[in-house]
């Protein structure tokens, strides 16, 4: 093969694998950003909560939610 068309294949992988890429961060942000709307939510729900038992419930919710957006972050940092 000549130069040329090695340099053409070379690209054609490099763009394939940043496309993919791409689109992971897309579907990174959109799940990032539900798991804000639904920390948001639980907030709103935990203010007007007067049960201990719900307000734990709710606490617990609240903690998986901050862990898991926390670790989204981290791979998102890592993917850019």
């Amino acid at each position: 093969m000549k130069t040329s068309k090695l340099l053409k294949k070379a690209e054609e992988l490099f763009s394939a694998k940043r496309s993919k890429q791409r689109k992971k961060i897309a579907s990174l942000k959109e799940t990032l950003a539900a798991l804000k709307k639904k920390k948001h939510k639980l907030n709103a729900k935990m203010k007007n909560v007067e049960s201990d038992h719900d307000r734990e419930n709710i606490e617990k919710a609240l903690e998986e939610v901050r862990a898991q957006r926390h670790k989204g972050l981290k791979i998102l940092k890592g993917l850019k």
